[in-house]
């Protein structure tokens, strides 16, 4: 596969991963906002300020500025504001204005709050999960069901079972548990949320 051939698909898979999110958000009943999330100690207004964010953080670290602090003390609920839809969706059109739009930036080698130093596209098909699952957690929240495609979760599982351990220490990831039958199942499991 050609480097451009193997960027398309990464960015097919994050525009595929953001869609999960955005399922999740345009479908949310405005009610339900503050109520407890699958989260431990965030209310789906509070996870979705976090993804909002961290998708912020990724485009401002492809930018040309100062990179952004991942782990800065965030107030996510005031991320989200009183209209989780309508920040996402200024989010939305910002990521693929500044980032996805734009080669340049997707190439650019930036150390990673993986701690590792990667061009920008090659850490999307990490950061990917945080929309995915993030986008799980709303939903449940909501009452509502969101399809997470069995190819993004295999990915997903793959791309983070080498730094499993590490990723549980830092709290990225919860206890994993066990007897998904689907693929989104297990990834579920493997971020250790109880469905």
């Amino acid at each position: 596969m050609t480097d451009e051939r193997a960027t398309d698909t990464i960015l097919e898979n994050y525009r595929r991963s953001l869609d999960v999110l955005d399922t999740a958000i345009r479908s949310a009943d405005s009610a339900h906002w503050d109520e407890q999330s699958p989260c431990e100690e965030w209310t789906a207004r509070q996870v979705a300020g976090h993804a909002i964010n961290f998708i912020r953080n990724v485009v401002a670290l492809a930018g040309d500025g100062e990179p952004p602090d991942f782990h800065a003390v965030v107030d996510f609920a005031a991320v989200a504001g009183d209209d989780p839809l309508a920040t996402w969706l200024d989010t939305q059109a910002l990521v693929e204005a500044e980032l996805l739009n734009r080669p340049n930036r997707l190439a650019t080698l930036r150390m990673t709050p993986l701690g590792v130093e990667m061009p920008i596209a090659q850490f999307l098909t990490f950061q990917g999960m945080d929309p995915v699952v993030h986008g799980w957690d709303i939903a449940t929240t909501m009452g509502t069901t969101i399809t997470i495609p069995d190819d993004l979760a295999e990915h997903y599982i793959t791309k983070f079972s080498p730094v499993a351990d590490q990723a549980r220490a830092s709290g990225l990831l919860g206890p994993a548990r066990t007897g998904g039958q689907t693929a989104a199942d297990r990834l579920l499991d493997f971020c250790g949320r109880i469905r």
